[in-house]
This record gives structure tokens, C-alpha cells and sequence, in this order.
């Protein structure tokens, strides 16, 4: 069993103490390499087991699965073990969906996975065969079919890295030897505090979103607030489960991420409000498959949400994304 680990709390007045010419690339490079040697750790305890043919990434929405699982396969392949990577969000099936009481679509439950056919791939990939996954396109939110020169195989050094929420899912990491795989939770472990606290773990994976969902799924910040509850009560039912499954937990919270993250989202947030104010504010993208056929699932407490973030992040010093490193796990939130 795995447990929650190396814990990181970080004031406002050490962010600011780490700005400046010299200092501001050194605490990032820090920052860095602590998440990097625990891959590294990993891919050793791999490279070290030749019976190891699977590993499984599981971890609540915005915890850096998807960076962490490819930095993990490229350090798997440069020590000889060939990784090839297969996203169970490529399985969504948003055909029978299941709803909140304000009508957001849970889109978190495995039951809006086929898992069947996903655990079915898991195990043919496994045993050598050859396997064409599907592709979810995040824009559409359709599945699409892949080209089936996008195959899968294994050869006979390598391992298969699958993630997803649920890929420590009995039906998932649970259909495998657990002598023959790793699983591995993933997520960002840490608090922002400014006299009180501005930040947990929770809002730090919510900005995150913010900011991933405006530039990369079509979505303002207001939808990504207004939808979250559906995410962290969905969350709640698999997360001990799943975390007491794991053999390791990857904390994937870098402390000089504030200086990013909380800027960029400030500026989404911001622009929601404003549209808010002028009146041209988009109806919540994930609402779209809701039974209720409203534009917001509760859209007076996502403004009160949005107003008490923008208060705490604008306490928050602003440092140019440029400053973040080409590999880093935050270029999976604000790249463009």
C-alpha cells in the first residue's frame, strides 16, 4: 500500500524570496530534479525486473498522469526497456451517461469508460498480440478510430505504461499479475499559505484544470468551476481505493508552479467574469450531455467560487511562463 509522501507547503513571502536573476532559475531547476529523481527511482526498480511487464498510473484529474507517464516511458526506453503508452481516456463512452443532482454529466465514473474493452487490450497487449487502440478526441468529445499503423506491440523487453483515473481499477491493474506490474498514484501533495491558507491540494489540481481546459478542451474558467464538484465527489469513491492499491505515490506538486499556474488562471478567471459582466459568457462546455438542458449547473456558486480564487490569487507574484522547462510536467497545462 501505498502512502501520501513528501508533503510540500510553501508561503507567499518564499515564492517571492525565490524571485530574482540567479535565484528564480535555481529554485525552479530544484523544484525539477525532485520530481525527476523519483521517476528515475522508478524506472530503476523496472529496469531492475525483467518480470515486469505493466505499469499502471492512476490519479485524480490534473496530477500531471499523462507528463509523468510519458517522462517515465522515455526513461524506461533510454535504459532498454521499450514502454509503450495507452490512455484509458482514449475508452470514454459518453453514450449513457450518469448525472448529479444539478445535472452535470459524471464523466469521472469508470462506467463512462468501456473498461471492458480497455481491460481486454490491456491483457492482449500484455500476451504479445497486437492491439489498434481508440482515440477520444477532447474537442468533439467524440471516440474516433486510430490509423492501424498506430498499433500497439510489445517486444519481448517491453513494458506496457497505462494511465488513467482508473487505471488501478480492479477491472484494470486488477486483471494483471501483480507480481508482473507496478502501480504507481500520482498526485500534486502540498498547500499555498499567505497568513492562512490560499491553497490545497484540491484547488491547486482546480487551477491546473483552469488553465489546461481553457487552452487545450474549449472550455473558460467558469465551466471548469461550475463542473468541478461533479469532479471531486466523483473522485471520492475511487481515491482510497485506489491510492491503497498503489505501490508508490508520486507527489507531482512543484512549489514554484504558483508562480505560473495562479497567474495564468487568474487571467482565464478574469476573462470569464468579464464576459459574465458584458454578457457574452458561453454556456458550461460540460453541460452539453446534461439532462437538465441548463447552461450552468449551479452557475451563482461558481461566480462566488471564482470571486474568492481571484481574491487569493492576485496575492500571488507573477513569473513569465517562459521560465518553465521544456520537459516540464506543467507544460501539459499551459501549453497551448
Amino acid at each position: 500500500m501505498a502512502e501520501l509522501r513528501d508533503k510540500t507547503d510553501i508561503t507567499v513571502e518564499e515564492l517571492e524570496e525565490s524571485l530574482g536573476a540567479k535565484k528564480l532559475p535555481e529554485f525552479i531547476t530544484r523544484c525539477e530534479q525532485t520530481f525527476l529523481d523519483r521517476i528515475d527511482a522508478i524506472v530503476e526498480e523496472i529496469c531492475s525486473d525483467p518480470d515486469k511487464k505493466a505499469i499502471f498510473v492512476s490519479g485524480p484529474t490534473s496530477s500531471g498522469k499523462t507528463t509523468f507517464t510519458m517522462r517515465l516511458s522515455a526513461g524506461l526506453t533510454a535504459h532498454g526497456r521499450q514502454a509503450n503508452f495507452l490512455s484509458l481516456d482514449d475508452y470514454y463512452n459518453t453514450n449513457e451517461l450518469k448525472f448529479d443532482k444539478d445535472g452535470r454529466p459524471d464523466f469521472e465514473t469508470i462506467d463512462a469508460l468501456d473498461i471492458d474493452l480497455a481491460a481486454q487490450h490491456i491483457k492482449d497487449i500484455i500476451s504479445g498480440k497486437r492491439v489498434v487502440p481508440p482515440f477520444f478526441n477532447f474537442k468533439t468529445r467524440k471516440r474516433e478510430e486510430r490509423d492501424p499503423s498506430e498499433y500497439i506491440e510489445l517486444p519481448d523487453n517491453g513494458v506496457l505504461v497505462v494511465e488513467g483515473l482508473h487505471g488501478l481499477s480492479e477491472k484494470t491493474a486488477g486483471s494483471v499479475d501483480p507480481d508482473k506490474c507496478i502501480k504507481v498514484f500520482i498526485m500534486p501533495y502540498g498547500n499555498v499559505f499567505c497568513d492562512t491558507k490560499l491553497m490545497d491540494s484540491n484547488e491547486l489540481r482546480m487551477l491546473r484544470r483552469i488553465v489546461r481546459d481553457y487552452r487545450h478542451r474549449g472550455a473558460h474558467a467558469l465551466a471548469t468551476v461550475d463542473y468541478w464538484p461533479m469532479i471531486a465527489k466523483s473522485e471520492e469513491a475511487y481515491y482510497t481505493d485506489y491510492l491503497t492499491r498503489a505501490d508508490v505515490h508520486v507527489n507531482s506538486f512543484l512549489p514554484y508552479e504558483s508562480l505560473i499556474i495562479a497567474p495564468l488562471a487568474l487571467h482565464d478567471i478574469k476573462e470569464a467574469l468579464s464576459h459574465v459582466e458584458d454578457g457574452t459568457i458561453e454556456p458550461n462546455v460540460f453541460m452539453e450531455k446534461s439532462n437538465t438542458g441548463k447552461d450552468f449547473a449551479d452557475f451563482s456558486s461558481a461566480l462566488a467560487k471564482c470571486s474568492k480564487l481571484v481574491k487569493h490569487l492576485e496575492k500571488i507574484p507573477v513569473v513569465n511562463p517562459a521560465h518553465v522547462p521544456a520537459q516540464s510536467i506543467l507544460n501539459e497545462f499551459i501549453s497551448k
